[in-house]
């Protein structure tokens, strides 16, 4: 409602501290009960910590929309209450419950990807092993809450683990093999998984929003394994491929459809890797007609982030004709380790 100016700032401040003090209050209850006796606590009030659970993530969304919050301690919260309730391990028997779940599952490799570290939730992770049939065809169903289908999140936590694999091989000149053949392994899956979408746009009309949006983070996922795995460049033919199919797919979804409010995690990752003019120029248009519509002031500082990039890649670029700054076959190219500072240096947050 304050986003869209139907509330005034002082009650939402009042409102959101309120909350934060019932918060930190419960929280520090429960930490005191499982002190004493956890099996007895958690067997007793459940229910109750399943209220908080709800409670931290859905705050950890409002805090995500506004112009400086923080979701980091949200996230790290909400792991802590996953982990005390055995919800890594054991699927929710209530409604409210499982879409919590889902949704601390989306948020936490979604932040874990714009981070560049590993997701907080353990590999093994009920949420992280491919089960379609039990996720998005039944309610509340993760497909239609997120846009994006369960086995391939699933799919982008392993890409997130990969990724952090070989950040700490090429920190420490270890052995590629291993890791390598696993990224081969999952790019495999990856595309047998997705051999339905060939990266056209669509006739207008012929496909759902939803349907669009899924190829959209289908793609993605091949974008992350490039970049961030397979270390292509940003001025690859592989990553300029998988760009300009991402940005006509994402053309075709019109600002208010519906589905396109999970748009931003994959547009402002795949706009990072634009070098043409005119998509860049296209990039700003698309942001402005989403933050005209959505007013979640973190996709400012999303495109504020991605103005840097672009700024520093032409500039490196420039330098030396693009023969140093993409490295010599060991550690992150400049341009790379910049990106990656600035990741895990950030503050926002947007899904």
């Amino acid at each position: 409602m304050l986003n869209f100016g139907l509330a005034s700032i002082d009650l939402a401040a009042k409102r959101q501290q309120r909350m934060i003090r019932t918060l930190a209050q419960n929280l520090l209850r429960i930490d005191a009960g499982a002190a004493s006796d956890s099996g007895q606590i958690v067997a007793n009030n459940k229910h109750e910590r399943e209220a908080i659970l709800t409670a931290v993530v859905l705050q950890g969304i409002i805090v995500a929309q506004t112009a400086d919050g923080v979701l980091e301690p949200h996230v790290k919260c909400a792991s802590w209450l996953m982990q005390t309730l055995g919800y890594f391990h054991e699927l929710p028997q209530n409604p409210i419950a499982r879409m919590t779940v889902q949704r601390y599952g989306m948020v936490d490799v979604m932040l874990a990807i714009s981070r560049q570290r590993r997701p907080y939730a353990p590999r093994d992770f009920i949420l992280h092993q491919p089960d379609q049939n039990r996720w998005d065809t039944t309610e509340p169903s993760f497909h239609n809450m997120t846009g994006c289908p369960q086995p391939l999140m699933c799919y982008l936590v392993r890409i997130a683990h990969l990724a952090c694999d070989v950040s700490d091989m090429l920190n420490n000149n270890t052995e590629e093999g291993a890791i390598l053949s696993e990224a081969f392994q999952v790019d495999t899956e990856l595309r047998v998984w997705g051999s339905r979408y060939h990266g056209i746009p669509p006739v207008t009309g012929d496909r759902t929003p939803l349907d669009i949006l899924t190829e959209c983070f289908y793609w993605t996922a091949h974008l992350l394994l490039a970049r961030r795995v397979f270390r292509d460049q940003t001025y690859s033919p592989r990553v300029q491929h998988l760009v300009h199919v991402c940005f006509g797919l994402m053309d075709h979804l019109s600002t208010g459809c519906g589905p396109d409010s999970s748009l931003p995690q994959p547009f402002y990752l795949a706009a990072r890797e634009a070098i043409l003019r005119e998509d860049r120029e296209w990039v700003r248009r698309k942001h402005e007609s989403m933050t005209a519509y959505y007013r979640e002031q973190q996709r400012n500082s999303a495109m504020e982030l991605i103005e840097k990039i672009w700024e520093t890649t032409d500039r490196l670029r420039e330098w030396d004709g693009g023969t140093r700054w993409a490295g010599k076959g060991t550690g992150l190219s400049i341009v790379d380790s910049y990106v990656q500072a600035l990741d895990r240096g950030s503050c926002f947050f947007i899904f």
